[in-house]
C-alpha cells in the first residue's frame, strides 16, 4: 500500500515538472531582440569580400625584397576607418607620380594597424587599408598589374607606447617597391 501511495504522489509530481521544464523553453520577445541590436550595434562593421576580379588584377608580389624609398611616403588612418583623407591622397598624388614614371617597378601596399582589436579583426583592417591606398593609385594610372596588396595587422608596429599619438603611427599603409 506505500508502494502505492508513494507511486500516486511521485507520478504527478514527475509529470508537473516534465511539462514545466519544456514550457516556452526558446521563446523570444520583442525586448530581447531590441536587447540584442543594442549589444551588436556598438560593434563595428568591416566588409572583407573582395570581388575575383580586383584579384586577377593584382599583381605578382612574391619573390625579391620590396624596398622601402625615402621618397614615397606613409598614409595615417583614422581609428577604425580606412576611408582616406584629403592629407593622405595628396601624399599618393605625390607618390603615384613617382611610381608612373618608373614602369619597371613593382609595388607592394602594406597595409597595418594599432594594437587595439582582434588579430583577425586587424588583419582584414589593414587589408582594407592597403586596397584603398592600391586603389587610389590605379585611378591615378599607376598600372593595376604592377601592385600588389599585404595586410600586416598589428604585427609590426612602429610605435610600441598606449598612447593616441603612437596608435596614429601604426595606423598605415606603407608603399614599397622592387626592381630598383
Amino acid at each position: 500500500m506505500k508502494k502505492h501511495l508513494l507511486l500516486a504522489c511521485a507520478l504527478p509530481l514527475l509529470a508537473a515538472f516534465a511539462l514545466s521544464a519544456c514550457n516556452k523553453k526558446n521563446v523570444k520577445t520583442a525586448g530581447d531582440n531590441a536587447q540584442m541590436v543594442t549589444e551588436t550595434s556598438t560593434l563595428p562593421t568591416l566588409d572583407v569580400q573582395e570581388s575575383t576580379d580586383t584579384a586577377a588584377a593584382e599583381g605578382d608580389i612574391r619573390g625579391g625584397e620590396f624596398q622601402p624609398l625615402d621618397t614615397l611616403k606613409t598614409v595615417n588612418f583614422d581609428f577604425d576607418k580606412y576611408e582616406l583623407s584629403e592629407a593622405a591622397r595628396n601624399t599618393l598624388q605625390a607618390n603615384a607620380a613617382l611610381l608612373k614614371a618608373r614602369k619597371d617597378w613593382k609595388v607592394l601596399v602594406e597595409g597595418y594597424c594599432d594594437d587595439r582589436g582582434t588579430v583577425e579583426y586587424n588583419l582584414a583592417l589593414g587589408q582594407k587599408r592597403a586596397k584603398t591606398v592600391r586603389d587610389y593609385y590605379a585611378r591615378l594610372g599607376v598600372p593595376e598589374s604592377s601592385m600588389g596588396t599585404i595586410s600586416y595587422g598589428e604585427e609590426k608596429p612602429v610605435c610600441g607606447e598606449a598612447t593616441e599619438a603612437c596608435w596614429l603611427m601604426n595606423r598605415r599603409a606603407e608603399t614599397k617597391v622592387k626592381g630598383i
